[in-house]
């Protein structure tokens, strides 16, 4: 097997180039906003914040996402991801340099909802140009790149920001919205300009509410909305869990680079898997996995052995997502695919946002709490997606959805196989 393949690049150039770019893109913003994190509550408490303060700022990144991705991915259908992905840059940009200037808890909420709209556009936007442009076949591996090139930057930036972070924290926010701002480069130089979507892919297509509303979409929804549960708790009371257990902060800092590198270097490898494997099993059982590891934290007396089942976690979780993803461009129509994504990915902050406001208050009652509620929802929506996509057709069958678009294509004199959108893995 290639180089090339193993990085989760497809073999045309254009679509190479594509993934590259958006890789290279993911890499810098998020290097710049994992710096941040770990610290962040360590440096909002110091700032006069209460506990339950802290978990309204980290929520209110995630809050202000919910009300922006699924406009930013209907959006982008109509202009193109490429306006979208810069602005999200900028606006991440302008979040950060807030930071820098201002520490109250008032302007920190702002400037963190800022940081959230962003880097939720950008998410959204590049996701869908990755399953409106790459084939089908290729799908699975290209988002492995693309979420894993954001988990090695969450790897490495955490570390740096935890060390850099506790002498001046005003540097790493300031950096943040550099990296940020050179992210727009490899974006200019090779996404598509205007819209990549034909008009006729719409006009073929089923409603967008017939999307959206359908079995498989709907479990992708709820596959999101648990990772958020997860994700909202984590970034509340992982931090705080740890100074509890005397932690120091490089082990912090650490800990989230132990749990980032497996799901970097595996997310390629997970996401080739799930192009070929049962969907059903391997999100139901990333969800299953977490919920046992997530459930188990506060019950153990070390720092050091949380640092290193964090990183054990991440290994089985990160086969999570892959396919949640091709299930969804498999079941959406190109013309769609920012909607969808927008969707889901709000589902998931929807749920970040609630999980990281109440986790703070409920750490406060006791540390088991938080821990405990989170795995219970992940286990409840691990059957809700069985439930859901129990009728999942095998995963090289041709999906309704692109069954429907094909006969559509032959029936308007059109090639037998559409340039773009959902269609049978290659095989």
């Amino acid at each position: 097997m290639s180089s090339r393949a193993l990085l989760g690049f497809p073999a045309g150039a254009p679509e190479r180039r594509l993934v590259g770019a958006l890789a290279g893109t993911t890499i810098l913003l998020w290097l710049g906003a994992s710096a941040i994190l770990p610290l962040l509550p360590v440096y909002l408490r110091r700032e006069g914040s209460s506990t339950a303060l802290v978990g309204i700022v980290m929520a209110s990144y995630f809050a202000a996402s919910v009300l922006t991705q699924y406009p930013v991915g209907r959006l982008s259908d109509r202009v193109g991801r490429r306006p979208v992905v810069v602005g999200g840059l900028a606006v991440f940009a302008l979040g950060s340099v807030g930071f820098a200037l201002f520490s109250s808890p008032g302007p920190a909420i702002a400037f963190r909802s800022l940081q959230g709209v962003g880097a939720g556009a950008v998410t959204v936007a590049a996701a869908a140009a990755i399953g409106t442009l790459v084939p089908a076949g290729e799908r699975g591996a290209a988002f492995g790149a693309l979420y894993g090139s954001q988990m090695l930057a969450l790897a490495l930036g955490p570390l740096v920001g935890s060390i850099v972070g506790g002498t001046s924290m005003r540097i790493l926010f300031l950096a943040a919205a550099a990296a940020a701002l050179a992210a727009g480069a490899p974006v200019l130089a090779v996404l598509p300009r205007g819209q990549e979507t034909l008009a006729g892919d719409r006009r073929r297509s089923p409603r967008r509410h017939r999307v959206l509303r359908s079995r498989p979409a709907l479990g992708v929804l709820v596959a999101f909305a648990v990772s958020g549960a997860f994700a909202g708790m984590y970034e509340t009371c992982w931090t705080l869990l740890l100074r509890l257990r005397h932690a120091a902060d490089y082990q912090i800092g650490l800990s989230w680079t132990l749990f980032a590198l497996p799901y970097a270097l595996l997310s390629v490898p997970a996401g080739r898997l799930a192009t070929r494997a049962d969907r059903r099993l391997l999100a139901v059982g990333a969800i299953v996995w977490t919920a046992g590891f997530c459930l188990s934290y506060p019950l153990l007396p070390g720092g050091w052995l949380l640092v290193a089942l964090g990183c054990l976690e991440a290994v089985g979780s990160v086969v999570g997502t892959a396919p949640a993803l091709l299930v969804l461009t498999e079941h959406t129509p190109p013309g769609y695919q920012g909607a969808a994504q927008g969707a889901v990915e709000t589902a998931r902050t929807a749920t970040t946002a609630a999980s990281a406001a109440v986790a703070g208050a409920l750490f406060g009652v006791a540390p088991l709490v938080p821990f405990a509620v989170a795995s219970a929802v992940g286990l409840a929506g691990a059957l809700a997606v069985v439930l859901l996509w129990h009728s999942l057709p095998p995963p090289l069958a041709l999906s309704p959805v692109a069954a429907e678009l094909l006969a559509a294509e032959r029936g308007s004199g059109a090639p037998d196989a559409p340039a773009r959108g959902p269609g049978p893995p290659d095989r």
